[in-house]
Parts: structure tokens; C-alpha cells; sequence
């Protein structure tokens, strides 16, 4: 596994047609991405360009794009991936439309008799034995499998279920998640997170030190909980790879401050960044590259 993560990451957001500037760009981007097409052609260019990995979300469109990604053989050897698991909303959608039965059956809808039969057997062992964790493996192994097959760098837990657990100070789920993937996935483990100084204080304190940690850091401060000179300050005190997500402050920074910006800190070699079109790819990521070419 690679002590550092991937310099370049093309974020996923655009191409589940989200938008934290406006609705119309959100709409637009619903349209153009819609084809599978459009999104595996954006990740060719920014691989073969770039050398960028691709950050995926277990989105239900993650399943067509991972099936287009595997079956063009250039990508499913070169590209490496970075999960982020759960889909936060999918799981809010479903349950209130089918409930907590229908909502499994529908994730397990998705799965071949074989795994299905293997994950409910994890899970089912899991009550026999009073083992919680059991069943949290199974949670992780469904949201993983539409990346069977792939060249796996990261697989981030959801920023929503991290600043949680580190909130409530279980820290023996954070080191469980990181033995679990590393083991089961041979992959880096890492954690998103909006409150970046608590949950690298967590993951201090619990020995952690090898798990990736993805954080907004941008100049302006946007989502940098508590606030923007905190965050630096834990940034250097941690020897845990960081990857910063928004940096261009959902479209208020330009790509060239955000890579001065980065630049300034030592501690950061990685960036997560969305790009909808192949001259946005190289607006973003010409920059960030000079920024990080000695780390």
C-alpha cells in the first residue's frame, strides 16, 4: 500500500449532478452526465494527462461507471480509485420510500445469489455470536461491490458517519475500519472528515497514524471547522496523509489561488478537485501538480 496518496484525485460530484453553486450548473451537469460515456471520457483524459485517480461515491450510478471503467481495458489497468463510502443520501432516499426491509432488499437486489448468500452469512454470524462489527462488515463488503475488479488506492468512510463516530469518541470503530480495509481490500483506509482537528486528534490518540485523512482546506476558510487557522495548525502536527477537498470553495476561489494556497502547506500532497469538462481538468490540475511536485 502507498504511504502517501495519489497527488491528483478527479472528484465525483459533477457527475452525479451536484452543485454547491447553483441549481441550474447542478441540473446541467444531471444532463451531461447521464451518459456514462461522458464521465468515463473525462476520466481517461484526466488519467492519461494527469496521472489522476478518480474519487467515487457507492452513487447508484457508481455501478455503470465502474462496469464502463472495467470494461475498457486501458483505465481498468492504470486508473486508481478512491471510494467513499456510503452514499449518505441513497440510504436516507430508500429508507423513507421503502423502509429499513425494503431498502435491504433493494441494496441486496443488486448483488449475484453467491454474494448475497455470503454477506447475509457474515451478517447472520455476526447475531449468532453477538459480534456488532460482523454486521458492520457486511455493510462495508455491499458498498463495495461495485468496485469488484478495480485498482483500489482508498477507501474513505463518509464524513457523516466519521465526525460521528469521532464525536462520541468510539475510536475502536475508527481502528476497525482501518484494519478491515487494509485487510479485506489491500487498500489505504482513510477517513473524510468537515471537523479536521478533532478527528486527527482522535486518530493521534488511537495510534493512526498511516490512514488518510480528506478535509476542505481552501483560503477562504469555506467548511474549515473550526475555523481555517485551527485546521492549519493540526495539519502540522499530523504525520497522516491529508488530502484536501474543496479547494476552490464550491466555485468562490480560482484554481490558481487555491494552488498557491496548498502550496503554502507542507503537510498536504493530495487534492480532490471536480471537473466537468477536459480544459476545467487542466485549469485545476496544471496548477495543483506545481504545487505539490516536491512532496
Amino acid at each position: 500500500m502507498p504511504e502517501s496518496v495519489q497527488k491528483l484525485i478527479l472528484g465525483h460530484n459533477q457527475f452525479f449532478g451536484i452543485s454547491h453553486l447553483s441549481s441550474e450548473r447542478a441540473i446541467a451537469r444531471e444532463r451531461q452526465f447521464s451518459d456514462v460515456g461522458n464521465i468515463v471520457r473525462l476520466v481517461r483524459y484526466a488519467q492519461e494527462r494527469w496521472d489522476a485517480g478518480l474519487m467515487m461515491s457507492t452513487h447508484t450510478r457508481a455501478n455503470g461507471v465502474a462496469e464502463a471503467i472495467r470494461n475498457d481495458s486501458r483505465l481498468a489497468k492504470d486508473l486508481r480509485l478512491h471510494v467513499l463510502l456510503p452514499y449518505m443520501a441513497k440510504y436516507v432516499r430508500l429508507s423513507n420510500a421503502r423502509g429499513l426491509v425494503g431498502m435491504v432488499s433493494d441494496i441486496l437486489g443488486q448483488t449475484t445469489w453467491a454474494e448475497r448468500f455470503g454477506l447475509g452469512l457474515k451478517a447472520g454470524m455476526g447475531v449468532v455470536k453477538g459480534d456488532p462489527l460482523a454486521k458492520i462488515r457486511a455493510l462495508i463488503d455491499i458498498e463495495m461491490l461495485p468496485f469488484k475488479g478495480l485498482r483500489l488506492e482508498t477507501v474513505f468512510l463518509h464524513n457523516a458517519l466519521t465526525d460521528l463516530i469521532a464525536g462520541f469518541g468510539m475510536v475502536d470503530i475508527l481502528v476497525f475500519f482501518c484494519d478491515y480495509v487494509r485487510d479485506r481490500y489491500q487498500a489505504t483506509p482513510g477517513f473524510c472528515t468537515l471537523s479536521f482537528e478533532i478527528v486527527v486528534e482522535k486518530l493521534t490518540a488511537s495510534g493512526i497514524t498511516d490512514a488518510a485523512v480528506m478535509a476542505p482546506f481552501n483560503p477562504v476558510g469555506y467548511q474549515m471547522n473550526p475555523s481555517r487557522e485551527r485546521c492549519e495548525r493540526a495539519a502540522g502536527m499530523v504525520s497522516n496523509p491529508i488530502v484536501a477537498m474543496s479547494p476552490l470553495a464550491a466555485g468562490h476561489v480560482s484554481p490558481g489561488s487555491a494552488a498557491q494556497y496548498l502550496g503554502g502547506l507542507q503537510r498536504i500532497g493530495s487534492v480532490v478537485v471536480g471537473a466537468s469538462s477536459e480544459t476545467h481538468i487542466d485549469e485545476s490540475f496544471g496548477g495543483f501538480q506545481t504545487a505539490f511536485e516536491d512532496r
